[in-house]
């Protein structure tokens, strides 16, 4: 099937159809893969059109907070509070989600499968129509930034609709698709976790090894083997997460490649050298309301804070200075429909630079982070993808475990303790598990977590939570999101028997 490219959406969304069924007659202004797979020059702009489907908006924020309130340290506002949840992450937080698309904030999955599969065919189209254009500087680069995409993508979908690697290698997984997409690879099984997690380590090894390590908005080696790392370990592959997290941070582990604490503090907005990659939000690429700052931040400081830690939501006033009754720093708030439990606060010590929960309005209703500012606008702000802290963490864990170095691991958890200005603990896998809960929050990783740990959900502990899904057992299938409704109507080769169990009829 021929597919075009159109001109006006390359650099932002739809670069290729994914399904027969929603192809559009070809535009005048449309040019043939002919024209765009040319060259290398040309290609890279199909690259990045696919590079935007990693933080396009109706997908990535909604995968990203999604880990995080699924877990037991968020939680979204209930909306009784001084602001709204605009339904957004609400059926996350509350495990209701379906697998329509009508309503959609009810069935969001249906747009984090969607999208990231238009990513993954983009992906499929360089791989294959650039192996025979002619050689040239930057093919080389290119193909392997196309590999890490698709690698990236594939983990991201397995890490969300399929049960875990250690549960059961041999489970079905997602739909693998390594062409571009056309009549016959629109009807493909599920592979097995197993199968799919052997494609996406071979695409982004292909990336560790020929990406350029020049541009971090990019993929670079680097980048490729902290998702190498982060694949390995949720496979319980202890000696090549170790391996890969060591490469990834190039075997430095003493705390001096890890961002300052001012840069902690600043909120997550800039690239430093901690940020292995990054995509780079600006205000012609922001996602605004439905970027990550939107969802966690109100403002940095509140003038009008009790002993407590209660600001009163009627003082937000958009004056520039305290002396003129603005109570509020920078309230570019957006949503701020995001919270954290008292709890979870409180396992931070005052001296820890990630203690980043400035005020609540209601102690019922949770803390603000302002872990993620804006510049100087909403959703202003470069978003990291890849962050060396998590090699520090994976090596910690890793020699950890049976067979490991305890004092390495100690050495290392205690290298990321002091850089942030905790007290260094023992390198007990509880510790690590904590730390990565510490270090980590609100950057979509809690749910993967439980589910690799084959831990319980458990917020009967916190009084904030108001759902009522307040503790899931272990290894829950109600820890997976279900298959769209749309792929199993039009996928010929998927059955009922293929939808996730808990959404299964």
């Amino acid at each position: 099937m021929k597919k075009y490219i159109y001109i006006a959406l390359i650099s932002l969304a739809a670069l290729v159809a994914c399904s027969k069924e929603t192809l559009h007659p070809v535009p005048s202004n449309a040019i043939s893969d002919t024209q765009i797979f040319s060259s290398v020059e040309s290609a890279r702009t199909a690259l990045n059109a696919g590079i935007q489907y990693i933080c396009y908006g109706s997908s990535f924020p909604y995968y990203l907070v999604m880990s995080d309130t699924m877990g037991e340290d968020a939680l979204v506002t209930a909306g009784t509070y001084g602001i709204d949840n605009y339904e957004r992450h609400i059926h996350a937080y509350t495990y209701s989600q379906v697998p329509e698309d009508d309503p959609w904030w009810f069935g969001y999955a249906n747009y984090i499968w969607l999208y990231d599969y238009k990513g993954i065919d983009v992906a499929n189209n360089i791989i294959a129509l650039m192996e025979e254009a002619p050689d040239e500087p930057g093919k080389e680069d290119l193909l392997a930034q196309a590999h890490a995409l698709r690698g990236y993508l594939f983990l991201r979908l397995a890490s969300i609709f399929s049960s875990t690697y250690t549960l059961n290698p041999d489970a079905p997984c997602i739909v693998l698709r390594t062409e571009p997409a056309d009549g016959s690879s629109e009807h493909l099984p599920r592979a097995t976790v197993k199968d799919t997690y052997t494609q996406l380590l071979k695409d982004l090894d292909y990336g560790r090894q020929h990406c350029s390590p020049a541009n971090t908005d990019f993929f670079t080696p680097k980048a490729c083997a902290l998702y190498m790392a982060r694949a390995y370990l949720y496979m319980a592959d202890w000696a090549n997460a170790k391996k890969y997290a060591e490469e990834a941070a190039s075997n430095v582990f003493d705390g001096s490649n890890l961002m300052s604490q001012s840069e902690w503090q600043a909120g997550f907005m800039d690239p430093n050298v901690e940020w292995l990659m990054y995509f780079a939000f600006n205000p012609t690429t922001s996602n605004y309301y439905v970027s990550i700052p939107s969802f966690y931040y109100l403002a940095k400081t509140a003038y009008s804070v009790d002993e407590k830690g209660k600001a009163n939501p009627n003082d937000i006033e958009y004056l520039d200075t305290a002396a003129e009754g603005d109570y509020f720093e920078e309230p570019l708030y957006g949503y701020s429909n995001i919270r954290f439990t008292d709890r979870f606060r409180n396992y931070f010590e005052d001296s820890d630079c990630r203690k980043m929960f400035p005020f609540y309005f209601y102690e019922e209703d949770g803390w603000f982070t302002s872990k993620f500012s804006h510049r100087t606008m909403v959703g202003d702000a470069d978003y990291p993808l890849a962050r060396t802290a998590e090699a520090y963490l994976i090596k910690a864990e890793c020699e950890a475990q049976n067979g490991g170095n305890a004092a390495l691991a100690k050495s290392v958890l205690n290298a990321l303790q002091e850089a942030r200005g905790a007290t260094p603990t023992e390198a007990t896998l509880e510790n690590i598990y904590m730390e990565r809960r510490k270090e980590l929050y609100g950057e979509g990783f809690r749910l993967h977590d439980i589910k690799r740990l084959h831990q319980p959900l458990d917020r009967s502990k916190d009084p904030e939570h108001w759902a009522d899904v307040k503790t899931l057992p272990a290894d829950s299938p109600r820890f997976m999101l279900p298959i769209p409704q749309n792929e199993m109507l039009y996928n010929k080769a998927l059955t009922a028997a293929d939808q996730n169990e808990y959404w299964r009829k």
